[in-house]
């Protein structure tokens, strides 16, 4: 195949991917007040909790930014797949055999290492933060009434966030592939990694001991399972 010939390809395929995305990113923001609802789960759990009033107000210009910004994110989030697919079709090409089954055996479990951060903010994380900030307050003189805008950019940054943490496993699993950072390395870390966990807990996790718990305890676990992968990695 000439250059002319990859480039022609590259665009066919960028083409269909940015298609595929614009209607995903479509039909998110058609069923926008739905995501809101999803989305809003979460406080209203940790308001049933407390017993107390789950009510947002919207407030400014940046509350319809960010619903548009949820729609985005959901649509790039479901497009992602036939993204990767379309890019792997036009890299896998230019990869040895041994490459592709890494990349091949790589990207779903990266994919589904983020789903399960996603899932775990969504699920524990966000609920129990909320819980927390607000059980601070005298609810019987303060009704927690939240910017709809701030807690969807909240929501939104912490699942993201989850997401990418949960990545850890496979980025030292990785690290150990390349020749890097063998097991053992990683056993002598662990009182660092634990250190580590617990500074980044403090300063990602909202700024309570019951969030910080809830977000360091699933690091330290993922550390060792990047551990022991590691080890089965570096034997295979």
């Amino acid at each position: 195949m000439t250059f002319v010939q990859h480039l022609d390809e590259l665009r066919t395929r960028l083409l269909r991917s940015i298609a595929v995305i614009l209607a995903a990113v479509l039909i998110s923001m058609i069923f926008y007040r739905d995501l809101v609802n999803i989305a809003t789960i979460p406080h209203y759990r940790a308001m049933s909790w407390l017993g107390a009033s789950a009510r947002f107000i919207l407030q400014g210009i940046g509350s319809v930014g960010s619903v548009m910004k949820l729609a985005i994110i959901v649509g790039f989030f479901f497009s992602s797949p036939y993204v990767a697919r379309e890019l792997w079709g036009f890299v896998s090409a230019g990869l040895y055999r041994n490459e592709r089954r890494y990349v091949a055996a790589f990207a779903p479990v990266s994919y589904l290492l983020f789903i399960l951060g996603c899932v775990f903010g969504y699920f524990l994380l966000i609920p129990y933060a909320l819980y927390a900030m607000v059980s601070f307050l005298p609810l019987e003189k303060i009704d927690p009434v939240l910017a709809i805008g701030e807690y969807l950019s909240f929501v939104l940054n912490l699942t993201i966030i989850l997401g990418l943490v949960f990545q850890l496993p496979l980025g030292m699993v990785f690290l150990t592939k390349i020749g890097l950072v063998p097991p053992d390395r990683y056993r002598s870390w662990r009182r660092h990694a634990i250190l580590g966990n617990i500074v980044l807990a403090a300063v990602v996790s909202p700024p309570d001991l019951l969030s910080m718990a809830v977000f360091a305890l699933p690091l330290l676990v993922l550390y060792e399972i990047g551990l022991w992968c590691s080890v089965w990695a570096s034997a295979w």
